[in-house]
């Protein structure tokens, strides 16, 4: 409140010294139009805030009764111009101008009513401004609020995904006594901290996004026969600190497994290949899978994935997804 007052005083101050400025060109006084023109200010300071009432009233910047705020504009600074003539007829002219000529109608009435206009016109046009910026930055806050908002949304789908697949692999080793439930059950206890803990922070280095990957791979290995299941996993980065959104690439590779290997009975294999140069990411996930069998282009992960790019890498993205005959292929590129 204190700022908005302070700005109407410094509006209306910038205001005075333009017109007293302006009229001490003809004669170089400045100080006898500093004070003419300051006992002229009440007049137009009360046609701009009437004018500012009309349109607030009857149109409210887009009402049904614009014509009442136009009206209601045009009777305030006329009512202005015409408090400034009294004001010049009973003291400005008898005693700063008298060897002026006086007449209180006619076009010298228009230039007050004009002055008045002028000052609620500028007035007007400053407030729409700044108001329209205040909608804009609100929007933008909502924006970035829904957005932030889905993001969560998003990551909270992955959260139940990621931990009913894996504890789901967990009992099938438990029901078959194996001896790597111990270190499947270790992998996800580190699974879930990176889940839990580092996917709620916006951006994650990019090496620790690829030792998750590791370790969901070395996870997924454990839960097949070597003679099943061949798996290839290769990174190349640059600079392993660059940030990337947490677990943005995990439903790529939870869906190479998924539907290749799950569903494949033999010869089942997964090829992973992440590189980062000058910024610019590449990931080729591959798997094999039955012959007439979907990939599941069209699935939540994928799907996931696919919007989390929109929100976070927009025109800085590109994901081609490649199902033909026995082979899934979803390629990914991100300018980091």
């Amino acid at each position: 409140m204190k700022r908005r007052i302070l700005f109407h005083l410094l509006f209306w101050l910038l205001f005075w010294f333009i017109y007293a400025y302006t009229y001490s060109r003809y004669d170089g006084n400045f100080g006898k139009y500093a004070f003419t023109e300051g006992l002229q200010m009440p007049a137009r300071i009360l046609a701009t805030y009437l004018s500012f009432w009309f349109f607030e009233r009857f149109s409210g910047f887009g009402g049904q009764k614009t014509w009442w705020a136009f009206g209601g504009a045009a009777a305030s600074n006329i009512l202005g111009g015409i408090l400034n003539r009294v004001l010049k007829m009973i003291y400005l002219v008898p005693v700063w101008f008298p060897n002026s000529t006086f007449s209180f109608w006619g076009h010298m009435l228009a230039y007050d009513v004009f002055d008045c206009v002028l000052a609620s016109c500028t007035a007007l046009s400053a407030r729409l401004y700044f108001r329209q910026q205040l909608l804009h930055k609100r929007e933008a806050q909502l924006q970035s609020e829904k957005l932030n908002a889905e993001l969560q949304a998003l990551k909270g789908q992955i959260h139940p995904h990621f931990l009913f697949n894996t504890i789901n692999n967990i009992y099938a080793l438990a029901r078959r006594k194996s001896d790597k439930t111990a270190p499947v059950a270790l992998k996800l206890a580190s699974l879930l901290r990176y889940v839990l803990y580092e996917s709620a922070k916006p951006s994650v280095r990019i090496e620790q996004e690829v030792q998750n990957l590791n370790d969901y791979v070395e996870l997924e290995k454990l839960r097949f026969d070597e003679d099943r299941l061949s798996v290839e996993m290769a990174t190349e980065l640059d600079d392993p600190g660059t940030r990337i959104t947490p677990l943005l690439l995990l439903p790529l590779v939870e869906n190479a497994f998924k539907h290749g290997a799950s569903e494949k009975r033999s010869d089942a294999w997964v090829s992973i290949n992440i590189a980062l140069k000058n910024n610019m990411l590449h990931c080729k996930i591959e798997n094999s899978k039955e012959p007439g069998q979907s990939g599941n282009a069209q699935g939540i992960g994928l799907r996931n994935v696919r919007r989390q790019l929109e929100l976070l890498y927009p025109d800085r993205h590109s994901l081609q997804v490649l199902d033909s005959g026995d082979t899934f292929v979803a390629d990914l590129n991100i300018e980091l």
